[in-house]
């Protein structure tokens, strides 16, 4: 049972981290049709920046994230508007072809300045205590990185659901044509759907850092494995991208304590090659009606 339990507990901590970045995909897909394989760099940036900001002698852990959230929110921001801004009017899919190359310079700069080898924390950063939920023993960092999830994804569902700001980005997502004849900004939306994802591909990069370590290669997994979620999940939507988390993450310690780690990739990537046979939508995302 305890066995269990504590596999449970993982597949939901894991299948945050992947919510996490998926969200960013959704809101990416839904303003911009673009989909974003940077998603990855910017967790890096975030684990990193969050790393420098906690060195010893550093600020405190809740003035750290909230940096680390507004710095790459920032750059992510920026990023669009100086670079794709003009590519992702014209053409969704060279956009996203362009963020592979932008991933790859992301991760080329930290590999330059940081190494390629995990960096630890500095003690302290968070408690190490452990609480037992039912039979599962569940450390601080872990309830950090599912807190962090649900509230990022609880606010942007009731953003787009209940404010404004919301009903501009859905009717961007909608029908952009429409939404600008109407006085909307699509280019504006769509550099607000990337700071937002910038900032929970940040809170990403430091669940993953707490639970583990700033690690250059098992962040640049993580960002792979976001993709299979997303696509599980549904690319329109924020609350099946945790969703989809979830499950992958569940999928995941399923099929390492059946078969072994060696099976996880090949099978992560056939759940999401199922999906997109079966429902290209995903399992929470709309299905669009075409009409000849």
């Amino acid at each position: 049972m305890n066995v269990i339990a504590q596999a449970v507990e993982g597949s939901i901590v894991t299948g945050s981290i992947y919510g996490l970045l998926g969200v960013g995909f959704a809101l990416l897909f839904r303003a911009s049709k673009v989909l974003s394989f940077c998603q990855g760099g910017f967790m890096l940036l975030g684990a990193f920046l969050f790393y420098d900001l906690q060195e010893p002698g550093g600020g405190s852990f809740a003035v750290s994230v909230l940096v680390t959230v507004v710095v790459v929110a920032a750059f992510s921001g920026l990023v669009y508007l100086v670079v794709f801004a003009r590519v992702a009017a014209r053409e969704a899919f060279a956009t996203s072809v362009a963020t592979i190359g932008l991933a790859g310079v992301l991760q080329a700069v930290f590999a330059v300045r940081y190494g390629t080898a995990p960096l630890s924390l500095p003690d302290g950063v968070v408690s190490g205590e452990a609480f037992r939920v039912f039979s599962a023993v569940v450390p601080v960092a872990d309830l950090i990185a599912v807190g962090m999830a649900a509230a990022a994804t609880a606010s942007l569902v009731v953003m787009l659901r209940f404010t404004p700001l919301g009903q501009r980005m859905n009717a961007v997502a909608d029908n952009a044509s429409l939404a600008e004849h109407l006085g909307i900004s699509a280019a504006r939306v769509a550099a607000l759907a990337w700071a937002l994802a910038g900032a929970t591909a940040a809170l990403a990069g430091i669940a993953f850092s707490l639970r583990s370590s700033v690690d250059p290669v098992g962040v640049a997994n993580i960002g792979l494995f976001a993709f299979p979620a997303i696509i599980l999940g549904g690319l329109d939507s924020v609350g099946g991208a945790l969703l989809g988390g979830i499950i992958l993450g569940a999928v995941q310690n399923t099929v390492q304590v059946a078969f072994g780690s060696s099976w996880v990739d090949l099978v992560s990537f056939l759940v999401m090659l199922a999906i997109l046979l079966v429902r290209p939508s995903g399992l929470f995302g709309r299905t669009e009606v075409v009409r000849l």
